[in-house]
């Protein structure tokens, strides 16, 4: 299966993101038009409703302008200065910046009023007392047609989860559709939603997504599936279950990928599943693989790790991988 230039451009398209916590929403025009600015700390995506494509908004980092934004969009025509900023104070605490001005290269004015601010450093910050529900935030990644809000809520004590996704049209920002239901999905701010232009269910329409359940990094991640169905004009999730997912173009299938601890420190299971696309948006599980690994080692000469032995899982080892959920950091991944 040619999967490797899938996993490039997939790392590829993924941007570092900080684990701190600190997210703001800025609404208001740049001249005529109305904007939408969300900040993770200093950096931003925007959207505005003279073109409705996602820009990106960031610190000059030049050392005559220490304390403005501007946006880096190489593609933007229309570039944003905000002028009543200070970098060393933007990031401090709640109640500030509660509006932000400046100007466009062009001469339009840029006017923002704040909307919704959340910021957590620890459990113990009195903003983790706070509880919202259904805030929209800009996803970075779009299709050639949409683009994308992911909703959040929270409870008090307890983590931003994501609970929906609204979907705009890029050519009249009309809303389209919206997905709820969604249950136990991190929030991964604006990287929550990705777009690799694969086609899951292979219909030539390359406007398919998928929504990050856990983490940005790491092995056994998962994510749901959503391809675009031309016939009913709508999203549909398709009935992927597993982790690390590639797909097959040629062979209109789909492969995941797991590993789980073994019984003792060095021992490790690795589960493939296979799955193969029969239609209607419908997958099929075709193929399980399952080895246990056994004393794992690094190879003296290649530098490698490899294992003394391996041998097929029994069926109680498939149970539990399959049920293994990985709940280990891997920000360094």
């Amino acid at each position: 299966m040619n999967y490797i230039k899938l996993i490039l451009l997939i790392i590829f398209l993924i941007p570092a993101i900080s684990q701190a916590e600190l997210y703001r929403i800025y609404t208001g025009t740049i001249g005529q038009n109305k904007a939408e600015f969300y900040f993770e700390y200093d950096f931003a995506v925007y959207i505005d409703n003279k073109d409705y494509q996602i820009k990106h908004f960031d610190y000059i980092r030049k050392s005559s302008y220490p304390t403005k934004f501007k946006s880096n969009d190489v593609n933007s025509l229309d570039k944003i200065v905000i002028e009543n900023v200070d970098s060393h104070t933007f990031n401090y605490g709640p109640e500030t910046y509660q509006q932000l001005t400046g100007y466009t290269l062009n001469g339009d004015k840029v006017n923002l009023q704040k909307t919704f601010e959340y910021e957590k450093y620890n459990e113990q910050h009195p903003l983790s007392e706070a509880e919202f529900n259904n805030i929209e935030f800009l996803q970075e990644h779009s299709t050639k047609d949409f683009y994308f809000k992911v909703m959040i809520s929270k409870k008090k004590k307890e983590e931003v989860e994501i609970v929906g996704i609204n979907i705009y049209s890029k050519h009249d920002g009309r809303l389209i559709q919206t997905i709820t239901g969604i249950k136990e999905c991190k929030f991964n701010s604006y990287v929550s939603i990705m777009v690799t232009g694969a086609d899951y269910n292979f219909d030539g329409d390359n406007n398919d997504f998928y929504l990050i359940k856990d983490r940005v990094y790491g092995p056994n991640r998962t994510a749901e599936y959503y391809s675009y169905d031309k016939i009913q004009q709508q999203f549909v999730k398709l009935n992927l279950e597993g982790n690390a997912f590639l797909f097959d173009l040629e062979e209109k299938a789909a492969t995941s990928y797991k590993t789980c601890p073994g019984k003792k420190e060095n021992d490790h299971i690795s589960l493939t599943d296979d799955f193969q696309y029969i239609g209607n948006n419908r997958y099929k599980r075709v193929q399980t693989e399952c080895l246990y690994k056994s004393g794992e080692y690094q190879n003296e000469y290649s530098g490698h790790y490899e294992y003394k032995n391996q041998r097929a899982c029994k069926p109680k080892e498939i149970k539990a991988c399959r049920n293994y959920i990985d709940t280990n950091d891997y920000d360094d991944y």
